[in-house]
């Protein structure tokens, strides 16, 4: 039993009347459930607010839009470049610009990187298949090497390309710059894959 709560006034919910068994059950959290439902409803895809970092994640950053309410920002939609440590960007109490990209269910889910320009709306004038670039090494995960041609834009050297993991970190460091071939230009789905060239 909470003793903090004995003696005080607390609105709830019912869940559950029973009148044969002599039961009422309540529920508090139901109640801020349905109170964060109408706040959040009040927020439409599209619009934009300044908001404050309530707390940084592995996934994301959780951001205050009013007392009582937060919306997450996927750690896909921080930035267009790659993000892997979202402590080192953001810190408790930072003021954000955040748009909503979806409402659902009482909860909201917010992008700053959508209101940054979009690099591969520019990289879509400047590259085609086919063209050799220069590219720098950003990440290595268990399909290959990421590697960018500028920031935000970034496509995949497959593992196949170097025949196993150790052969293309022999080939390979991250942080150096290399000659690409690009054998996949999606701009709009924000896809590109890269053949190594030397």
């Amino acid at each position: 039993m909470n003793l903090k709560l004995v003696g005080r006034k607390i609105s709830v919910a019912i869940i559950t009347a029973s009148p044969k068994e002599g039961k009422l059950i309540f529920s508090e959290k139901n109640l801020e459930k349905k109170e964060n439902s109408k706040k959040a409803d009040k927020y439409k895809v599209g619009d934009t607010f300044e908001g404050e970092i309530t707390g940084a994640v592995d996934f994301g950053v959780f951001v205050k839009l009013e007392d009582g309410l937060e919306g997450l920002v996927h750690i896909s939609e921080i930035d267009w470049a790659l993000v892997e440590d979202t402590r080192s960007m953001f810190k408790i109490g930072d003021k954000v610009k955040v748009k909503v990209i979806e409402v659902k269910d009482g909860k909201i889910s917010l992008s700053i990187k959508a209101l940054k320009p979009n690099p591969w709306l520019e990289a879509e004038k400047k590259y085609k298949k086919g063209d050799e670039i220069e590219a720098v090494v950003i990440k290595f995960n268990k399909y290959g090497a990421l590697a960018s041609i500028e920031e935000g834009v970034s496509g995949l050297v497959h593992i196949s390309d170097f025949g196993s993991e150790p052969k293309m970190k022999e080939k390979i460091s991250l942080g150096k710059n290399y000659t690409f071939k690009i054998n996949v230009f999606e701009p709009k789905n924000q896809k590109m894959g890269l053949n190594f060239v030397k």
